[in-house]
């Protein structure tokens, strides 16, 4: 092992052009082969959020965030391209679960089956194709898409995360802005459970913005309060929808 003068000479020259040690050096993006950063995206978001509270939104950079939260800026692009999907990027399993409970209301509220080999009676819907139970009525819908509300919100593994998320987006018109594009897969999953459940294309397209407007209003009148579960907005949100027949 080197020792002595020189070796104290090489450590001096090494924190003078380099800066400090290697062995101090913040994570490099360069990572042995096979070995990628493990990156926890909720924690990342946080972490996010506080620097976005103490410096603003705008003058934080994504050099920042990762600097912040102790991995290379190359890891932290290949979860997020940007700083709104930061922001916006907590809503998938909430989308996703909601989805679920849709498809689930839906199967249970229509026939699989080939005409003829089911129970109950049935009557053709036009616009969807398919055929339906009679009497799938404005209380059924809304009960799915109630219990669609209350699953997102349950999927949700930090709500404190999701309350400051939310506060962010109201403050930014930047943010705000992608609402439309950051909710298309739930629109689409909604419209596909009105159509299923027998109501018209051009009906299921008015009513699903409606859903999504009064269901992300009551999220939002969720975030600025302090209550602990915002079930009770969602569902408060649904029972305001006129619902149509079906």
């Amino acid at each position: 092992m080197l020792t002595g003068p020189l070796y104290d000479t090489l450590c001096h020259y090494v924190r003078v052009n380099i800066g400090q040690p290697p062995a101090t050096r913040p994570p490099s993006d360069e990572r042995a082969a096979g070995r990628p950063a493990t990156i926890n995206p909720d924690a990342v978001a946080r972490i996010a959020l506080h620097l976005f509270a103490e410096r603003g939104y705008e003058a934080t950079s994504m050099e920042d965030i990762a600097s912040a939260a102790g991995i290379g800026r190359k890891s932290l692009y290949r979860y997020f391209a940007s700083k709104a999907d930061l922001v916006w990027g907590g809503i998938e399993p909430a989308a996703e679960a909601a989805g679920l409970a849709l498809d689930t209301a839906a199967d249970g509220g229509t026939s699989r089956s080939a005409p003829g080999t089911g129970s109950g009676s049935h009557a053709p819907d036009v616009a969807s194709g398919v055929t339906l139970p009679t009497g799938m009525g404005a209380a059924q819908i809304r009960a799915g898409l109630g219990a669609a509300a209350a699953a997102g919100a349950a999927a949700l593994p930090d709500l404190a995360l999701t309350r400051g998320r939310l506060r962010l987006i109201a403050e930014q018109p930047d943010l705000a802005s992608r609402s439309y594009a950051a909710l298309a897969p739930q629109r689409e999953r909604g419209l596909r459970y009105l159509i299923a459940l027998g109501v018209r294309a051009e009906t299921a397209g008015y009513l699903c913005a409606a859903y999504l407007g009064a269901t992300f209003e009551a999220w939002m009148q969720w975030a600025t309060g302090s209550d602990p579960d915002p079930v009770p907005y969602l569902l408060a949100a649904v029972d305001v929808l006129r619902m149509p027949d079906a």
